[in-house]
This record gives C-alpha cells, structure tokens and sequence, in this order.
C-alpha cells in the first residue's frame, strides 16, 4: 500500500528547531540531525504499521542517533507527523497523549 506522509506545522517547526540548537552546539550536528530525521521520516513512510501503537492510536519513531521521538498516526493512507520531542520526556503527559 502506498502511504501519503503529512507533517504537520508543529513537527516541521520542532525539527527545524532542535536541529538549529544543535547547530548552535556545534557545526554539523544541526545537519546530521535534519538527516536523521529525514531518514526517520523515510522509514515511517516505508512500513509506517510496522511501529507499534504507544499512546491510543499513536505511533513513535526513534531520530537515531538523537534522542528525539517523532509521534505520527496512521489514518487509512495518510501518515500524520504531529511533533518531534525529547524522547526522556513522557508525550503523555507533556502532550495530553493518554
């Protein structure tokens, strides 16, 4: 099945962001970050059920090396990216996800 990936502003900004702060901490690192989302991205887009559901219907995909998590639901053909956070951090409670 063919999937259609939708990122939403909000994880579009967070990747943008966090890849700016790492830029900041040294010269390259905003770059390897922005590829290692473009790859997570990638794979979420190849196998997108192959994630198992953590939080009601949504899904989570490691940024390796970065210890970032993107959330994303997949809703017939569509993958819907919702937001890039720090994977120490509980996206239950930071973003409402029960």
């Amino acid at each position: 099945m063919k999937y259609t990936l939708i990122v939403k502003e909000r994880a579009k900004a967070e990747i943008e962001e966090i890849a700016s702060d790492y830029e900041k901490k040294r010269e390259g690192l905003g770059y390897a970050f922005w590829e290692a989302a473009e790859t997570a991205l990638h794979d979420i887009t190849a196998n997108p059920l192959g994630y198992a559901i953590k939080y009601e219907v949504y899904r989570t995909k490691l940024i390796r090396p970065f210890p970032f998590l993107l959330i994303f639901e997949v809703k017939g053909t569509e993958i819907i990216v919702y937001q890039c956070y720090a994977g120490r951090s509980d996206p239950a409670k930071k973003y409402g996800y029960k």
